[in-house]
């Protein structure tokens, strides 16, 4: 997908709805990314229509536009290996955290404070979309499930996200240093249910089934749960989408079954090869640069 139309997609997006408003009212084992701060790009930012809400207090919550906000974590020595792959052979990965929200702008909403956080003042930023492949500050928390026995991820801590913009400030000369942020490996993935198109809809196509346990059994389930949980969407009969997709028969919208496992987690790395541009950036990046010093200035 081009920086063009990536570019063209966010600013029809802000056009469409300023996020800087605030409303009134309401394959291989995975190891989870080390808590504590380190680096990362914004590199996936999907609206997935509305959703059912899970019961508040016992009462019915209305359906609800959700989005899903992927981050890459790109810390050289914390984030960034490489991975043997059968049959494939090494592949670089790194580390990656996906945050899903409803999309509310109240001042208290979770999507506004997260919106707040990655805009960091600049007024020239009305949307997230905008910000696809920027550099951020990261701070990554770890939580434990009850039992003791999983480990979940977040860029939150209650409610409140540890982001922050790419540079520090000096204070005692009050000069601003920018962070050296490796570019990203994954591709940037958008995809605005207000606009939909083919090359955004057809970069979200995950192939082939895996294997996971229902109810005791081994059931094969596919992969394509991005397109699957979109087209799941109470608002999708009669959308923009929905219609394009009635008027190109051709196009490939995955399997019939709806997923009910997951092939990415809302923290995992990625297994997809980067392309060879992506590789060579990433290298550039390490070469030659103050990335070990800003970080260590950082304290990371």
């Amino acid at each position: 997908m081009s920086h063009d139309m990536i570019a063209d997609l966010a600013a029809k997006a802000a056009a469409n709805e300023d996020q800087t408003e605030v409303t009134q009212g309401g394959d291989y084992e995975y190891t989870p990314p080390p808590a504590g701060k380190t680096i990362g790009r914004l590199v996936e930012y999907i609206e997935i229509g509305k959703q059912p809400q899970k019961p508040y207090q016992g009462k019915p919550k209305p359906d609800a536009e959700e989005v899903w906000i992927g981050f890459e974590l790109l810390h050289p020595k914390k984030n960034i290996r490489e991975i043997e792959i059968e049959g494939e052979g090494k592949k670089t990965v790194a580390d990656f955290i996906r945050v899903r929200l409803t999309k509310k702008l109240g001042e208290k909403a979770k999507f506004k404070k997260l919106f707040n956080k990655l805009q960091y003042g600049r007024a020239d930023k009305k949307h997230i979309a905008q910000m696809l492949g920027e550099a951020f500050i990261l701070e990554v928390f770890h939580n434990k499930s009850e039992d003791g026995k999983k480990i979940y991820v977040n860029l939150d801590k209650d409610g409140e996200y540890g982001i922050q913009a790419p540079f520090i400030i000096d204070p005692l000369t009050e000069e601003r240093k920018d962070i050296t942020v490796p570019a990203h490996i994954r591709p940037l993935r958008i995809f605005l249910w207000d606009f939909p198109n083919k090359e955004t809809w057809d970069s979200l196509f995950i192939d082939g089934t895996r294997t996971m346990k229902v109810d005791g059994k081994d059931v094969e389930v596919s992969r394509n749960y991005v397109q699957e949980t979109i087209m799941k969407a109470t608002n999708y009969e009669g959308s923009a989408l929905h219609q394009m997709l009635s008027e190109v028969p051709d196009l490939d919208i995955g399997g019939s079954e709806a997923t009910q496992g997951k092939a990415e987690t809302t923290t995992t790395s990625t297994t997809k090869s980067p392309s060879e541009d992506a590789l060579e950036q990433l290298e550039a990046s390490k070469s030659g640069s103050s990335a070990d010093d800003d970080l260590a200035a950082l304290g990371l």
